[in-house]
This record gives structure tokens, sequence and C-alpha cells, in this order.
């Protein structure tokens, strides 16, 4: 069963976000962060996510981030701080509402929200799982992946100091300084390094948006990490439908695992 849940953030935002239940009551919710530029679908990844999850017993809460989808706020106006209130304010939500184990899968750019929210609430979260996530912010500012390249390259720089903005992405979906400012000054991997729990690591080794290579280094240095590489997919899992099906069966066997144990 799913519901439509709207919410208010720190920020006074009207914030929009789909609650799946599954069959029997349950105390644990796995919540899923989207990645820039999309929305909390994740171009329907994310569905089929969330029903896999509930299937297995999870209430599974999807929602879109400020300047996002059916989220309030202007995209202009987003930072990884923001994010990381758009997230204290969905756990607040949830947890009124009787939740209290939490698991998150944050992909792409929503990486390192849930790496700020859990570094201060260690007690709430569980167990992370971090699919194809931007942790490190050296290889956007440095472009050194296609998709970088194309969107955070050195002409798109000349026109965020001109106009003090960039359009990205195919959805031209538009940010300003303040998200840069952000990721000269914040190292989300540092906020897991000292991190307990368990976190499962999931990358393409063909991605050309979030360095492949950084998943191997991370999941190498964290404590009580592991990853699985999804050989020859790319970013997001979307090119392949067993590269998609792969990574939600390890989600949901990772999760079994650690929270329903």
């Amino acid at each position: 069963m799913e519901e439509k849940i709207y919410f208010i953030n720190a920020d006074g935002l009207k914030l929009c976000g789909i609650l799946t239940k599954p069959q029997e009551d349950t105390e644990k919710c796995i919540i899923l962060c989207h990645g820039i530029t999309v929305t909390k679908d994740e171009g329907g990844i994310f569905i089929k996510l969330a029903e896999k999850l509930a299937d297995e017993g999870f209430a599974v809460f999807r929602f879109d981030f400020r300047g996002h989808g059916e989220s309030g706020g202007d995209s202009i106006d987003l930072t990884i701080t923001g994010e990381k209130r758009d997230l204290e304010a969905a756990v607040k939500y949830l947890q009124g509402l009787g939740y209290r184990d939490f698991g998150i899968v944050a992909a792409s750019f929503g990486g390192g929200a849930a790496s700020l929210f859990i570094a201060e609430n260690k007690q709430i979260v569980k167990a992370l799982v971090l699919w194809n996530a931007e942790i490190d912010y050296h290889s956007t500012l440095d472009a050194q992946l296609p998709w970088t390249e194309e969107n955070f390259g050195e002409g798109a720089m000349a026109r965020l100091k001109e106009q003090g903005y960039i359009d990205i992405g195919s959805r031209k979906f538009r940010i300003g300084r303040a998200l840069f400012n952000e990721l000269e000054i914040l190292h989300p991997w540092k906020e897991l390094k000292d991190i307990s729990m368990p976190i499962l690591f999931i990358h393409g080794d063909k991605d050309t948006y979030v360095p492949y290579e950084d998943s191997v280094k991370y999941s190498k240095l964290f404590h009580n990490a592991k990853l699985i590489t999804i050989e020859g997919g790319e970013h997001g899992f979307h090119d392949k439908r067993e590269d998609a099906e792969r990574a939600d069966t390890e989600t949901v066997q990772f999760f079994l695992e650690y929270i329903l144990r």
C-alpha cells in the first residue's frame, strides 16, 4: 500500500514523499534518498526497490528533496546541508508515525546529505547502503569524468562566475553558488570514517558520473563496510535491468541481515 505524504522541513518548505507499507505493521523503515536533478522515483528504480523491501516486511519512504519533483523550494538555492535538513524532517515525521529503526539507501548525490545526517544521528540509523554515491566531491570539482566534465568543466564554471548559476543534466536543472561553496568545504566521507554501523557500497565499474574507484577506496577505509561491484554497470543501474535487479537483491539482503535480524 502506498500513501502520498506532505510534511514541512525546518526551513518551512513543503516536501512530498511516498510511504510504502508492508502487509504487517512494523517499526522498521527504509528511507530512499535520490540524486541531484531526479526525483523520489530515481527513474523508476526506487519504485521497484520499495516494492521489494515492503514484500520483506519493511516500511519504505521515498521523498523529493527541496527543489526536486513535488517538493517546494527553488533548485538554485539547493545545498547539501539543506538536503540534510530535509532528511531530518522526514525522519521526524516518520518517528511521529511510530517508526523507530531506520535504514537509508542513498543514491549518487544523495550520499552527501545522508552522510551528514548519519554523523549526527548514529543511534537512529542502523544500516546504510550507498548506490554509486558521491561522498567525495573531488571528482565534481576537478571534472574528472564525462558527466562532470560536461556539466562542471571550465565553461560551466565561467558561466557560474558570470551569472551566479548553471544548468546541469538533460533536464537543465539550475544550481547556484551556494551549492558550490559547500562542495569546496564539505567532506561527507570523513563523517562516515569512524562510523561503526554496517555500510554497503554498490557501484558499477563503468560509472561515468561518480568514480567507481571512490567506492573501492572508502569501502576499504570504513569500519564494517563492503563493496558490491556491478560489472559493466553505468551510473544509476538504468542501462541494464539485471544491474538494477542485482542492486535490489543485495540491498534487500543487507537490510534483512542488519535490521530485521
